[in-house]
């Protein structure tokens, strides 16, 4: 399920389940945590990448 889906999801939903999904959402940190991270992933879909071995010498770390 995309992002968009999920919005359009909850989007459908009555009020008051959109109002219980949004508390949980809020209390379970890690779900909290996903959330964020599946928005990063979203907003950054369409920067550069970077190979593992460039972020390594950039940070002068031996792999």
């Amino acid at each position: 399920m995309s992002v968009t889906d999920l919005l359009s999801e909850l989007d459908a939903l009555p009020e008051s389940d959109r109002s219980v999904v949004f508390a949980q959402l809020v209390e379970n940190e890690e779900w909290r945590h996903d959330l964020i991270d599946l928005i990063t992933i979203a907003q950054r879909r369409d920067e550069p990448t970077r190979s593992i071995d460039d972020v390594f010498r950039d940070l002068q770390i031996e792999a």
